[in-house]
């Protein structure tokens, strides 16, 4: 289903959202201002009221809660990915203090681990999955380390810092793709769709004399709910929504190094 609704841009889908939520809302209240007086939804609106006010602060807050989650996901998604090029832009950096003979091996390696992340792990990111090739690229850079044989006690510290920052490198990596992957359970979108609709259909019953504009007040409702749970989906998609992350890290880092030195 996630790769159903992902084969659409965010805008196509936040159209869609909207068109295929709003229509039978529209046509639920005009059946139920067809069978039910504005009188006799008045003379129910204090147990309605009241318990609208109950259910509707409880969707509230859940969708406060929910928005709060995901953004920091988000977040913490971005900080992977921004700390994952630094590292790298580390790592090649440090290279020059080792054995001359390994040096352009490993940043041969780095680079091209770089190159594969933007250009075929980063679509695969969208779909929740990571890549085979860049994972053959990060076992790459760890066979040219593993090859180096320090000569000197200088070279000995230049390869043990880079082997921590080797160990970083892939365990971020390792979040990166943990986090593309985790994402929101059934459960809890089941509450959330539930929750919304309960909340939209308590409008129906309230006594607005005017149908334009009980209609105006409840699409309005159901436009602002769907609008947020739009946005949880995007934040817990944080490689396809809108916003979205790019590699924004590595290609700075293939800027400033496009071919090794």
């Amino acid at each position: 289903m996630s790769e159903y609704l992902q084969s659409f841009s965010p805008l196509s889908l936040w159209v869609l959202l909207l068109l295929g939520g709003l229509l039978p809302v529209t046509g639920a209240l005009l059946c139920v201002r067809r069978f039910r007086s504005v009188e006799r939804l008045r003379r129910d609106y204090d147990v309605i009221g009241a318990t609208f006010t109950v259910i509707g602060g409880l969707y509230g807050v859940l969708l406060a809660f929910m928005v709060m989650t995901v953004s920091t996901q988000f977040s913490n998604t971005l900080t992977y990915c921004e700390q994952e090029g630094n590292v790298l832009a580390n790592l090649h950096r440090d290279s020059y203090g080792l054995p001359a003979t390994n040096q352009l091996l490993v940043r041969q390696a780095l680079i091209h681990y770089a190159r594969v992340v933007v250009t075929d792990e980063w679509p695969e990111l969208k779909q929740r999955s990571d890549s085979p090739r860049a994972t053959a690229a990060m076992n790459r850079i760890w066979e040219q380390y593993h090859r180096i044989e320090p000569g000197t006690e200088r070279e000995k510290i230049w390869l043990q810092e880079s082997a921590a920052r080797l160990n970083e490198l892939a365990g971020l990596r390792r979040l990166r793709i943990l986090a593309s992957q985790d994402t929101l359970s059934g459960v809890l979108w089941a509450l959330l769709l539930a929750g919304g609709t309960i909340t939209i259909g308590f409008m129906y019953f309230f006594g607005v004399e005017r149908l334009r504009a009980h209609l105006i007040l409840t699409l309005a409702l159901g436009g602002l709910i769907l609008l947020i749970l739009f946005v949880i989906y995007s934040y817990d998609n944080p490689f396809w929504g809108e916003p979205h992350i790019d590699p924004t890290a590595f290609l700075r880092f293939l800027a400033r190094h496009p071919t090794p030195e």
